[in-house]
């Protein structure tokens, strides 16, 4: 029978071709009819036969459906799914072959798990197993006491210690106790600082719920709690010897079951009596040797080194301390003198051990590593090469030597994550406590280095911007950020007011995007007292409207109103800029709409809508997508619809891929209410696709909420239950009240339902 015979009809085919259709009319901003007769000029026919087509009556040739499943995934966009379906549904021979030519399956490994811990990279290359102390450190972990106390002077691998069995502890390793996650935790890199509420931050943020950062103590201590008690949690606080708080204290000893808290310090603590106590001393013979062995190679001075016989006057001069015995063979390598004199010296030495060790490190370096040693106290945790060179002002192969010299004398830890990954810096505890104090001495030093310092980030974070049409480029900050936080957090305490505006307006988009609205709500608070400073209202009014947005968002309106007022009346007298002018009407437009108030929030947006014609093309399109948004939740779907469809041809026009999600979701709500699920798919399907390649969480959970409805009128309930499963996860993760609350009762009328259809089933 011919393929074109009314017997030959599929009504799935129809549904999937007008879905198609229709996502290329949106993508090209054509109409449907326009796009009818392109598909049908390129199969020889007349645009009247695609409406047959899509009516269900499949075409008499092969290549017809080829050319329509070519157009559907290079002019649509539409994915994998969609054009399975398609041939499926259009009975094409070989449809296998064709999937896999237009969209090849991703050739990528299953991804894991995610493990969540924020363990620093280790800077050993080998770790050199301490068989007593381990053993020790799990059987302590198998006991009732919340915490186990590691103790032991500095250097002699408390640090490494704790790295190590937190690592093992992740994997399923015999020979420790299982846990979830591994949150670490140091005062190394700012001694004092660390109290209970950065912890209880730490952990939220290591566990994927930095929206738990933004409540109130009480509440984020509680929440933070639960989080303890649901899952197995070790918490590593390292450097507790410099810590004060004794709040933080007391709730380590009180950790939540299964939780547990392991802790290193140079002493036994008062309050820490009640403790798991793990006393770690110098290396055993066999262990120094081990790590000499090791370090020698590296070092290439195994000639220098000599028999293990003559290695008890070295182990006794710096009691086996293993950070004392790197810098030792880094001084034999340089000071060319045999060991025993390097022993002799250090029995003779006065005072502290490692004063002495430095001392006579820091004289064998030239003025090169001097400089990169002293900035890379700078950096919080670790440092690029290239922000190490640019703020110590050290270039190419001057900076190679110097960081080859900084890391044999163990001065200068080198981590690198893989070989194909550049290398990064970081300084042992005791390294940059001594670095500091030469710091200090050198005052003009520091003033000329901390500029360039912040001049380097302020560089890196322009490379960023507001990256509305490539977020690609947020990739670039994933590594850096915790540093331009810190030189943000510097900048402003001294004042630098315009270089802390221009950090947080590049560098505001990537903790924005990433879901990091706790840095967001404070860079926006600096941003608000820079410009204060400097008299810029307008700064003043940017700075408050991004940070009532975030506010509002989390459903904290005793805050937002706080500052909504303080922006209404800087606005009063203020000439505003578009841009800003709708920055200004969004933030009382989410303002009102987390209150459940729409026709407030379309009031807002309508005002801003008065000067559509001066806003830059991203701030225009967000513009109208919002005012459809409102729209649709006011009920006026058929006006929603016409703002969506007509803007997102203006988002396609500007790849502003954030606002495409936007409308895309917008559009598939629509869509689900209209009882069109193939256009809903489709749109649904584009929209992830972004949020996934960009970890865009916030889009993730909205497109998975309706993804749910989606799923529901499929009659597919358990694919609904998990898309809002996951939508829940992250609208808490974020703390998204308004919209969490919304996808439990989503949840909970679903699970009813579902119960009510099984009950009606068996009667």
């Amino acid at each position: 029978m011919a393929k074109g015979s009314t017997a030959n009809r599929s009504e799935t085919f129809g549904r999937l071709l007008s879905g198609m259709v229709s996502s290329i009319a949106s993508y090209e901003g054509k109409s449907t009819a326009i796009v009818e007769e392109e598909l049908g000029a390129a199969m020889n026919v007349v645009g009247k036969t695609v409406q047959r087509y899509k009516a269900g009556y499949l075409p008499p040739n092969d290549q017809a459906v080829r050319l329509l499943a070519e157009a559907g995934v290079q002019r649509g966009f539409l994915g994998r799914e969609w054009l399975q379906r398609f041939l499926h549904a259009a009975r094409y021979p070989f449809a296998d072959r064709l999937l896999d030519e237009l969209c090849p399956a991703p050739q990528v490994r299953p991804r894991p798990p995610r493990v969540y811990e924020n363990l620093p990279a280790p800077t050993y290359s080998q770790f050199v197993m301490r068989q007593q102390a381990f053993a020790e450190v799990v059987d302590g972990l198998q006991q009732r006491s919340a915490a186990v106390l590691i103790v032991g002077m500095g250097g002699n691998g408390k640090t490494s210690l704790a790295r190590e069995v937190a690592a093992r502890c992740l994997h399923n390793d015999n020979e420790t106790p299982r846990f979830d996650a591994v949150v670490w935790v140091s005062d190394k890199d700012r001694p004092g600082t660390t109290n209970l509420s950065l912890v209880l931050d730490e952990v939220a943020r290591t566990l994927d719920y930095p929206g738990f950062t933004q409540f109130e103590h009480d509440e984020k201590r509680r929440e933070v709690e639960q989080l303890l008690r649901r899952q197995r949690v070790l918490l590593v606080v390292d450097n507790f010897e410099t810590i004060s708080d004794g709040v933080l204290l007391t709730w380590l000893l009180c950790l939540p079951e299964p939780s547990k808290a392991l802790l290193t310090s140079r002493e036994k603590h008062r309050g820490l009596w009640s403790s798991w106590l793990v006393e770690l001393r110098g290396m055993m013979e066999a262990e120094a040797w081990e790590l000499i062995t090791e370090r020698a190679q590296v070092l290439k001075i195994e000639r220098l080194v000599g028999e293990r016989a003559q290695l008890e006057p070295l182990l006794a001069a710096t009691g086996g301390n293993p950070k004392a015995l790197t810098m030792t063979l880094g001084l034999l390598k340089y000071e060319r003198r045999s060991l025993q004199d390097l022993v002799d010296d250090l029995y003779a030495a006065r005072g502290d051990l490692f004063d002495d060790l430095f001392t006579r490190a820091w004289a064998l370096l030239d003025e090169a590593a001097r400089r990169i040693l002293l900035v890379a106290t700078f950096f919080p945790a670790t440092a690029s090469g290239d922000a190490l060179q640019a703020t110590a002002d050290v270039q190419g192969f001057a900076f190679e030597r110097a960081v080859e010299r900084l890391s044999d004398l163990a001065l200068l830890d080198v981590q690198q994550e893989a070989l194909n990954w550049k290398p990064r810096y970081a300084l042992h505890p005791l390294v940059r406590a001594l670095a500091r104090a030469k710091l200090i001495e050198q005052t003009p030093f520091e003033l000329g280095a901390r500029e360039r310092w912040v001049k380097w980030y302020v560089a890196l974070a322009g490379q960023v911007g507001e990256c509305w049409n490539d977020l690609s480029k947020l990739e670039i900050m994933d590594s850096e950020h915790e540093t331009l936080f810190s030189v943000l957090m510097w900048a402003s305490k001294h004042q630098l007011d315009n270089e802390t505006l221009q950090l947080v307006k590049d560098g505001g988009y990537f903790f924005y995007v990433r879901g990091l609205w706790d840095k967001c709500s404070l860079a926006d608070l600096l941003h608000f007292e820079a410009a204060n400073r400097l008299s810029d209202h307008v700064e003043e009014i940017a700075a408050l409207a991004n940070l009532i947005q975030i506010l509002s968002r989390q459903g904290n309106i005793p805050e937002a109103t706080k500052y909504l007022n303080k922006m209404q009346d800087i606005a009063t007298s203020t000439q505003i800029p578009a841009d800003i002018f709708y920055e200004y009407h969004h933030a009382i437009d989410l303002y009102w709409a987390e209150q459940n108030d729409i026709e407030q929030s379309l009031e807002a947006l309508r005002k801003s809508l008065n000067r559509s014609e001066e806003l830059s093309p991203y701030f225009y399109i967000a513009n109208q997508q919002w005012f459809a948004t409102r729209l649709h939740q006011k009920g006026e779907s058929v006006e929603a619809r016409l703002v969506f469809e007509a803007v997102l041809s203006d988002a396609i026009q500007h790849k502003y891929e954030r606002g495409i999600v936007a409308i895309q979701i917008g559009l598939a709500s629509i869509d689900l209410e209209e009882g069109d699920i193939e256009n809903a798919a489709a749109a649904l399907a584009a929209s992830i696709e972004i949020a996934y390649r960009y970890t865009d969480r916030k889009y993730i959970a909205e497109s998975k909420r309706v993804y749910a409805r989606l799923h529901a009128l499929r009659g597919d309930i358990p694919a609904a239950r998990a898309s809002l499963a996951e939508a829940i996860d992250l609208f808490e993760r974020m703390g998204m009240r308004r919209d969490l609350a919304e996808a439990r009762q989503a949840l909970a009328d679903l699970n009813a339902g579902a119960a009510a259809g099984d009950a009606a089933a068996r009667t």
